[in-house]
């Protein structure tokens, strides 16, 4: 997947993931099929709250359709979006100036070192969500 991807061709492979022809996903959007198919032909745009009925229908998150991300699958990606958010939390502590947790020489981290934790972190954290997956 790319997210060069417009919103008409995302639209179309999610229905088509959900084994839907556009006939049956119209009729479940309560939509004419010929409005359908000018959203997957890119002719127009739907509205956010048809958007977000064809986001449920299809189980993908909104932001894959508009192109904001490539993870399609809304479980996934909101489990990337609680991970990226404590991620960003503990790097905040880290590196608050106001109250530091971690010094360096009588200091704060210096760029080199911050990378490296940074990077340490984020393996860290894709090793336990790995292990995770295997116990289940």
């Amino acid at each position: 997947m790319t997210l060069e991807m417009t919103l008409g061709e995302r639209l179309r492979l999610s229905r088509m993931r959900k084994k839907l022809t556009q006939k049956e996903a119209a009729k479940k959007l309560n939509i004419s099929n010929n409005v359908l198919s000018s959203y997957e032909r890119d002719a127009r745009d739907p509205d956010t709250k048809m958007l977000a009925l064809m986001s449920e229908l299809y189980d993908v998150s909104s932001d894959f359709l508009l192109g904001l991300t490539d993870h399609p699958n809304k479980e996934a990606y909101e489990k990337k979006s609680k991970l990226d958010t404590l991620f960003n939390e503990v790097i905040f502590e880290i590196t608050n100036e106001d109250e530091p947790t971690i010094y360096l020489d009588e200091g704060n981290l210096d760029e080199e070192t911050l990378k490296l934790v940074k990077k340490a972190l984020k393996n860290g954290m894709k090793l336990v969500d790995d292990m995770k997956q295997n116990d289940e």
